[in-house]
């Protein structure tokens, strides 16, 4: 098994040994959506002689085994939290860009005329904040036919908006990256890396719950048809038994009600179960990528999505991953 190893960078300058301590452990939390990437630091400060990064400074993460690290984007440190006794010292920070998209609170108009697609709304909102955007160039083509942001951050407009195109909404290594949701897939349509977890191979533990959640056979959602001038509807098959589900409000368009439709249907399917497995650490692990699952039981073993990846790494105790997994909902992307 190859050594693990970690390194911490403090506004450009390795600060790694200054940080030690007798012992540290640092987490790394790769999150689904726009929740924002976090990192924890947590210091065996025992004489008290380790200084601490301050608050709104810059920490860049780098981890995995020689030869194989992973550069875990920017991070701006939140919190500084010292303890005794024994003397403790724990550092939370979060996603720098995440952070920028939440301080967003300018209300502006996408009106078609200068936004016709959603991939001009989501390029105008990155391009605000100094991120690259990595769109799917199916979702980028999306007609707009018009969008606002109000009483809302940056970081609640997105995932208001990506729920209509049934889109997934991350900012990774200062990139805004939107791709289609629960596919598997990354911006450019190719496949991320599927994560093997078997017995024997790399799983540690694992925690399966199956779910009595309300199961609905198809979502209807409703438009306002202007050629008819008469309310309209579509629906989308979930592929489960059980009533309707309507979505309440209405939308402006077919288009725009087919979107909502479909994302809805993906959501009710992911609610059926979910799953933890720890495994060896895999730098490269990440959220929205599958686990292909075997080795352990009926109805465990399979394919899972993973919602959520800690990477836990600790100078005294091996490197690993935890997997936070919803049941799968497929769907292809363009490469």
């Amino acid at each position: 098994m190859p050594t693990p190893v970690f390194y911490i960078k403090a506004d450009g300058k390795d600060v790694t040994d200054n940080l030690r301590g007798v012992g540290i452990t640092m987490t790394i939390t790769d999150s689904e959506g726009l929740s924002a990437d976090t990192l924890q630091l947590e210091i065996d400060d025992i004489d008290g002689s380790v200084e601490a990064p301050r608050t709104g400074v810059v920490l860049n993460p780098i981890g995995g085994y020689e030869g194989n690290l992973r550069d875990f984007g920017l991070f701006i440190v939140d919190s500084v939290t010292y303890t005794g006794w024994p003397q403790k010292i724990s550092v939370d920070a979060k996603s720098v860009a995440a952070k920028s998209l939440a301080k967003q609170r300018e209300p502006k108009a996408y009106p078609k005329k200068d936004f016709p697609t959603y991939g001009d709304i989501f390029q105008e909102v990155a391009s605000s904040i100094g991120l690259t955007l990595k769109m799917d160039s199916k979702l980028k083509a999306i007609e707009n036919q018009y969008e606002a942001q109000a009483e809302e951050d940056g970081l609640e407009f997105l995932t208001r908006i990506s729920g209509k195109i049934n889109a997934s909404v991350t900012v990774k290594a200062m990139n805004l990256v939107v791709a289609i949701k629960g596919a598997g897939r990354s911006a450019s349509g190719a496949q991320l890396d599927r994560i093997r977890v078997a017995k024997g191979y790399n799983l540690l533990d694992y925690s399966v719950t199956e779910r009595d959640e309300p199961k609905h056979s198809e979502v209807e959602a409703t438009y306002y048809d202007r050629d008819k001038n008469e309310r309209a509807s579509v629906s989308v098959s979930t592929g489960l038994e059980g009533p309707k589900f309507l979505i309440r409000s209405a939308f402006q368009n077919e288009a725009e009600a087919k979107e909502a439709a479909e994302s809805q249907a993906k959501e009710l399917t992911r609610m059926q179960g979910e799953a933890t497995f720890t495994i060896d650490g895999d730098p490269f692990a990440m959220a929205e990528a599958w686990a292909d699952v075997t080795g352990c039981r009926t109805r465990v073993d399979g394919e899972w999505r993973i919602r959520t990846v800690t990477h836990n790494f600790s100078s005294g105790s091996p490197y690993t991953n935890t997997l936070q997994c919803g049941t799968t909902s497929e769907e292809g992307g363009d490469e």
